[in-house]
């Protein structure tokens, strides 16, 4: 095995997500070769902008340009408000963090009726946007670097791992949060985001079994909460739970993993992008120095 090759894993987690861009730059400063792709969610985007331009620098740029355009920020101010950003911190955390600020969003627009005649609590344009944006008209087969991308089929339950077709498909699907955008009818299939509980695809970056493995997890910690007052928040505080026990089993699949600390952002605040690739970049290498200091030891 290649010591260089590596398949990259890239975790969800939002806005959060912007850090892979750095975590990427990083391992590239390393002298290590990316040879494929695997993205779930956010991660899924990232990776893919990544797989058919492999200039990390014009991706970032090309990132940047659109997060803090005004077409963005016309569909942040449309989901969360003036500024798309801000707001109390998370009082679940995790990628359930949605949770508190959909409960605010449905009490203050009144829009308890879309909830339960809509498949989504926001409409399919505003994420079919951002992927028309970010990504070119091409179909996964031809990225640069091979690319995976994981969403889960909500008509047979099973997980899906996408490696044909169009990217801006795969990646509008991998990106649907449930219940937040709409799932994506496609092939047959109703695909939706699977980061909800399988949120780091190291397991599916291991099952190559060409390479090392290193994984970007951009989630953040679980937190103490004091109550759960209603029975939708004791089911969405299981689901968490779940999540957080689910992703610190998969980390195991990874050589290494890269956990840039993003805890102080909530999943839906773009409005620091250059601040989230520098803490991804940071995170790369300082894990990267330590993680080659061991191998030459070993």
């Amino acid at each position: 095995m290649d010591a260089h090759s590596t398949t990259l894993a890239l975790g969800g987690g939002g806005a959060r997500g912007v850090a892979h861009l750095g975590v990427i730059q990083a391992l590239l400063e390393a002298g290590l070769t990316v040879d494929r792709i695997v993205g779930v969610s956010i991660g899924s985007l990232a990776g893919a902008m990544y797989a058919f331009d492999p200039d990390i620098h014009r991706v970032q740029q090309t990132a940047l340009n659109y997060l803090l355009s005004e077409p963005f920020q016309r569909h942040q101010k449309l989901m969360f408000g003036a500024g798309g950003s801000g707001g109390d911190a998370e009082s679940t955390g995790g990628v359930f963090a949605w949770y508190s600020r959909a409960k605010d969003y449905l009490r203050a627009n009144r829009i308890f009726h879309r909830v339960i005649s809509h498949p989504s609590l926001l409409p399919g344009v505003v994420l079919r946007d951002v992927v028309d944006h970010l990504l070119p008209d091409a179909d996964i087969a031809d990225a640069t670097i091979p690319l995976s991308v994981v969403a889960v089929d909500l008509r047979s339950g099973h997980k899906v791992i996408l490696e044909r077709g169009s990217v801006r498909e795969a990646v509008r699907a991998s990106s649907a949060l449930p219940a937040i955008f709409p799932p994506v009818d496609l092939e047959g299939m109703l695909l939706c985001d699977v980061g909800v509980f399988y949120s780091l695809p190291t397991t599916v970056a291991r099952a190559y079994g060409t390479s090392q493995v290193i994984a970007a997890d951009v989630s953040s910690d679980m937190r103490r909460i004091e109550d759960c007052g209603t029975a939708l928040d004791v089911m969405m505080r299981m689901d968490e739970i779940g999540e957080s026990l689910f992703r610190k089993h998969v980390r195991d699949a990874a050589d290494l993993v890269i956990s840039p600390d993003v805890s102080g952002i909530q999943w839906f605040d773009f409005s620091k992008p250059a601040e989230l690739i520098a803490t991804g970049l940071a995170a790369g290498r300082e894990a990267l120095r330590g993680w080659s200091r061991s191998l030459t030891e070993a």
